[in-house]
């Protein structure tokens, strides 16, 4: 075995795990909600309008505290950051079972944002320090194929956990925030156990390992730093305007699907149990795009399609699921997971472009940036849906909506190299 397989292998056994789990619980928790809301809403008294605004609420602090957590990230290191973030989630997440109303509701999931704010920018950071571009495309992919599983899990687990409606005095719901904000905590005192900021303070690799990897690291900073750009003239390239614009209209069908799903399947009839179980069958197809389109982006070198492709597929399924919804359960089920499958697959291959573009002195701060912004529509998409909800009586509309704004995402990206003077793919397979 070589050294770099030697190497790579070690760092990612010993790091993808705990930073994929610890994302599964991050979606977990984020999402659980929708689930939730087939007995809370009613409980609280909340519209589809209200719902959606209380979901909404979490990425109002979520986008406005990227940029604060990525400076505290770079100053304490992702080992240290990462740690005290997990436990502050948790104990948002659980404290939402105590919510009365939509107003504190509305407070809760706000004070959840700024929990969650510095873990995926954190993370995606985290991952320029240990994993060479060439390597960088599978781990993502993975990364991301645990944070699709937290929906395959949670619906059946937040499903069941409604029937422990009356068990102590608390309702199903609440059961469902008390139970699933634990493990965040407890993922926190693993931090300083498994997690180094430096392959040079890491025992679990050799010397040579480590020369090797930080050579290798290194010399990836080198070649970018003659097309390295600071944070505003990043944002200002018409490349990154692109990326930015196509990242933020994939956001509006991952949020106007994720949050209603278990609503709309409610629609057709079944219990909250078959609900929660039907609802993570899209994820699962999710799952299995991105580590199908991840590793054969990492495989071939190229990333531009690799996005467009699953944001077209995303595209169909919505369209198909809005026409369906109402007239065959069962077509609009298959859509569903359509969807699923692409939208989940064009997340990983994404970060290749925009990060071929930032230099190391950018990147953390243009990681956050991306991300606050395209995170703008989990705010919009919710909203978006629950008005045209309440004023159309179905959720057809809604997702010819979001049908669009994935056909959008595709042309955005699609677009983004001839904007460029160097076109993105030829800068990625130069690196490879």
């Amino acid at each position: 075995m070589d050294l770099e397989t030697t190497v790579m292998r070690k760092v990612a056994w010993r790091l993808i795990p705990f930073l994929s789990f610890a994302y599964l619980i991050n979606a977990l928790d984020r999402f659980n909600i929708s689930i939730a809301a087939l007995t809370m809403n009613k409980a609280l008294g909340l519209s589809a309008t209200t719902y959606g605004l209380a979901a909404g609420a979490f990425f109002w602090s979520y986008v406005l505290f990227q940029l604060p957590a990525s400076t505290i990230l770079t100053r304490l290191g992702a080992r240290r950051w990462l740690g005290i973030t997990m436990v502050v989630w948790g104990v948002c997440s659980a404290g939402t079972a105590f919510v009365t109303d939509a107003t504190s509701f509305v407070a809760m999931r706000f004070l959840l944002g700024v929990a969650e704010s510095g873990f995926f920018p954190g993370v995606a950071w985290f991952m320029t320090r240990w994993f060479p571009s060439r390597h960088r495309g599978r781990a993502m992919g993975i990364f991301y194929a645990f944070g699709a599983s937290a929906s395959v899990i949670g619906g059946p687990l937040s499903g069941n956990l409604l029937l422990l409606n009356g068990w102590h005095g608390y309702a199903g719901w609440q059961w469902v925030f008390l139970i699933e904000g634990v493990p965040a905590c407890l993922l926190a005192a693993l931090c300083p156990i498994l997690m180094r900021d430096r392959p040079e303070d890491a025992a679990w690799l050799d010397r040579d390992q480590q020369i090797w990897l930080r050579g290798q690291l290194d010399a990836e900073t080198n070649t970018s730093s003659s097309h390295s750009l600071t944070l505003m003239q990043s944002l200002a390239s018409p490349t990154m305007m692109m990326l930015i614009l196509g990242y933020l209209l994939i956001g509006f069908g991952v949020y106007s699907k994720n949050f209603f799903l278990p609503l709309m399947i409610k629609t057709m009839g079944y219990s909250d149990q078959t609900v929660g179980y039907l609802s993570s069958l899209p994820n699962l197809c999710g799952v299995f795009g991105m580590i199908l389109f991840s590793r054969h982006s990492d495989r071939t070198g190229e990333r531009v399609w690799h996005v467009a492709l699953p944001c077209l597929l995303a595209c169909a399924g919505l369209l198909g699921a809005g026409l369906t919804l109402a007239v065959n359960p069962i077509l609009a089920m298959s859509c569903f997971c359509l969807a699923g499958f692409g939208i989940s697959a064009s997340l990983p291959c994404f970060w290749n472009l925009p990060t071929a573009w930032l230099g190391p002195a950018a990147a953390a701060g243009g990681i956050a940036v991306i991300n606050s912004i395209g995170n703008i529509s989990g705010y919009v998409a919710p909203q978006m849906v629950g008005v045209l909800r309440d004023a159309t009586g179905s959720y057809e509309i809604p997702m010819l909506a979001a049908s669009l704004f994935m056909l959008a995402a595709a042309a955005c990206i699609l677009v983004s190299p001839r904007t460029a003077g160097r076109p993105i793919l030829a800068r990625v397979r130069a690196r490879r």
